[in-house]
Order: structure tokens, then C-alpha cells, then sequence
């Protein structure tokens, strides 16, 4: 009988640990600084560990595919609702804005010049893979770049890869987000906006799991994301 109640237990203290484990947030590669941030504001005001997984949204979702324990996903909405992996809710952080980024010593007057044959090498992240390079793959074709650009064009699995060649001055120019370009500012030279309409919109929300939405490590990193503090960190960051 004592072993059966030890055993007993032994169980529910276990339940009860997994439902109130550190929170896993995993997010895209490009949104690293930012999700760092936010991890790191949060614990400071509650004291509460968070994990953090970040890698292109391929092989995160595969990870949640094969139960790999993640809470909530930072990524693209669409992107998100139409993995097959079962969301409860999405809580949004703020819109996603493509740039066209150079390296230093290299300038470009419009996104347009990425044609320009001052741009030898230009840096895409995959458009199976990542959502900004989806969004430039859009762009390209929609302005009528695509053909002219394709014999420069260097395609990578993650917008940091990206970002990487461009300070290294690997390459010319690259398409990226604007949060991870602005982490590198004064490493490159410089960074446009490229046309909202001619890509796909890009909302990036907090997806909580559908095997997480009870945890309350998940409804207190909600609530933070909500505050104006969260709010801040994601405008200063570019969203």
C-alpha cells in the first residue's frame, strides 16, 4: 500500500511539474534579438525561467510535430495557421516589414537597384523556409526583378544567414526583416523599406499550442506580452 501511494505520489508531483515547467518559446531566427529581449524583461519582472528555441520555421515545427515540448511560436500568422500543428490562440505582437539591406561601402538609392551590376552578390533567405524570403521571392517577381537578379542571387535557410554574409561583406545587398537589420545598423550600410504591397502581409503573432493553452507559465507570458512594456520592446525592435 506504501508503495503504491509513494508511487501515486510520485505522479501527481510530476503532473504537476510538467504543467508548471519553464515556458519554451521558439521563434524564427530573425526575431532572435527581439525574443531575447522580451525573455529577458519578463523574467526580470516575475522571476520565471524561459526557454528559448529559435531556427527556421521548418525545423520548429517539425520539432512540435515530434513532440519536442514547445509552449509558444513566434512567427507569421498565415504561416502558423496553416502548419497542421493546432493552435488555441494567437496573440499579436506587431506587423513584419521587408528590407532590402546593403553592405558597407555599397548604397542603393531604391530596392529597385538590387538589379543595378554594382550588386554582384545579393542574398535571399529560402522562400520554402522562411517568410521574409517568401516575401521577397514575391517582390521580385512582382516588380519585374526576378529574371534580372536571378544569376546574383545566393539563397540561405534563415534571415540571419543573411545578415551574417551582408556585415562580413560577402554580399552586396539582401533581403531581410527590418527587427534583424536593425540589430546590425552600424555594421552595414544602410537599409530600405521595400513596397508593402508587393508582398504578402506579414503578421507576426504569438501562437499558443493547443497542448499548452492551460499551463499558467503560459497565461503569465501572455499577459506580459500584452503590457506596455512588451509593446515597447516589440516598436523598438521594428514592429
Amino acid at each position: 500500500m506504501a508503495r503504491i501511494l509513494t508511487a501515486f505520489l510520485f505522479l501527481v508531483f510530476f503532473a504537476h511539474n510538467a504543467l508548471a515547467g519553464p515556458l519554451l518559446v521558439a521563434a524564427g531566427a530573425g526575431y532572435k534579438k527581439l525574443v531575447d529581449d522580451v525573455a529577458k524583461a519578463y523574467q526580470a519582472k516575475t522571476g520565471s525561467k524561459v526557454e528559448l528555441l529559435y531556427g527556421n520555421m521548418g525545423q520548429i515545427m517539425g520539432q512540435v510535430k515530434g513532440g519536442g515540448g514547445i509552449d509558444i511560436i513566434l512567427g507569421d500568422k498565415t504561416f502558423l495557421a496553416d502548419s497542421g500543428v493546432p493552435f488555441a490562440s494567437y496573440l499579436e505582437v506587431g506587423k513584419g516589414r521587408l528590407v532590402v539591406a546593403c553592405a558597407k561601402g555599397m548604397t542603393l538609392a531604391a530596392p529597385m537597384d538590387v538589379a543595378d551590376p554594382a550588386i554582384k552578390k545579393l542574398g535571399m533567405p529560402d522562400p520554402a523556409k522562411a517568410i521574409y524570403g517568401k516575401a521577397a521571392s514575391e517582390f521580385l517577381e512582382k516588380s519585374g526583378l526576378a529574371s534580372k537578379v536571378a544569376d546574383k542571387l545566393l539563397v540561405v535557410g534563415t534571415v540571419p544567414q543573411v545578415t551574417a554574409y551582408l556585415v562580413s561583406g560577402e554580399i552586396d545587398a539582401g533581403f531581410v526583416n527590418l527587427t534583424d537589420a536593425m540589430g546590425v545598423k552600424d555594421s552595414i550600410g544602410g537599409m530600405l523599406d521595400v513596397d508593402q504591397s508587393l508582398y504578402s502581409p506579414i503578421l507576426i503573432v504569438a501562437g499558443v499550442l493547443a497542448d499548452s493553452k492551460d499551463k499558467p507559465e503560459v497565461a503569465a507570458f501572455a499577459a506580459f506580452l500584452g503590457s506596455d512594456e512588451a509593446k515597447g520592446l516589440c516598436a523598438a525592435h521594428g514592429l
